[in-house]
């Protein structure tokens, strides 16, 4: 019987929820149908999530100075330079600077480390940092870090405006959602707010060239 273990794209943030098919070649993705932010669609990037599990070129065993080594003798060596830095110019003197694309879990596990080991709040991550301004903008006008809407919301919105976003080249699904309900209902307004030219607010003004290659990369299973 073949398998299918349903997940999330790990990139742009929509969520779009993914089906993989282990299948005797290798995995094979496809979206979820029944997932309520894509409804089975992916961009590019999520439809080639398959061509990115390989391990070929990666790193699987640490190295020191291109020589492998076993886990206990690399965490010893990271350890050991950690202490002396610390020992000679205190916790304040080391960060660290984490990737956007941990779990939950990874994160308190790395503050845990920085903040309750070592003793240093030197600890940030892109995650934060590129979404310092929204969340400045969510506290400012609702009270808390949160988005207060969701996407049926685009169904029933009789204005969209779109600040600083250029949707069409980073969240291409739900950009095309919102292409595909401005197409059904034309009195819907899209308004966008951005110095730069871009395809979204190309689309705002009517589907230019731009635009238009903007949703060439989105997948086949747009047409549905």
């Amino acid at each position: 019987m073949t398998e299918i273990v349903k997940t999330t794209c790990p990139y742009c943030g929509v969520g779009c929820g993914v089906n993989v098919t282990l299948e005797s070649q290798g995995p094979v993705v496809s979206g979820d149908t029944a997932h309520p932010a894509n409804y089975g669609r992916l961009c590019s990037k999520g439809s080639a999530l398959a061509e990115t599990l390989s391990l070929d070129g990666r790193l699987l065993k640490p190295r020191i100075k291109g020589a492998e080594v076993t886990w206990d003798t690399a965490l010893d060596h990271v350890a050991q330079g950690f202490k002396r830095i610390i020992d000679a110019h205190g916790p304040d003197a080391v960060a660290f600077y984490v990737s956007g694309q941990l779990l939950t879990e990874d994160y308190y596990v790395a503050n845990k480390l920085m903040k309750g080991f070592i003793g240093s709040a030197n600890i940030d991550t892109n995650s934060r940092l590129c979404m310092s301004s929204a969340v400045a903008s969510y506290k400012r006008a609702f009270g808390e870090d949160v988005v207060p809407v969701n996407y049926d919301d685009i169904d029933e919105a009789e204005l969209l405006v779109l600040v600083g976003s250029n949707t069409a080249w980073c969240h291409p699904v739900l950009f095309r959602r919102m292409v595909q309900e401005k197409e059904r209902r034309p009195e819907l307004k899209l308004v966008v707010i951005d110095p730069r030219r871009t395809a979204t607010a190309e689309s705002s003004a009517g589907t230019s060239e731009e635009t238009t290659a903007v949703m060439g990369i989105l997948s086949p299973s747009w047409r549905r």
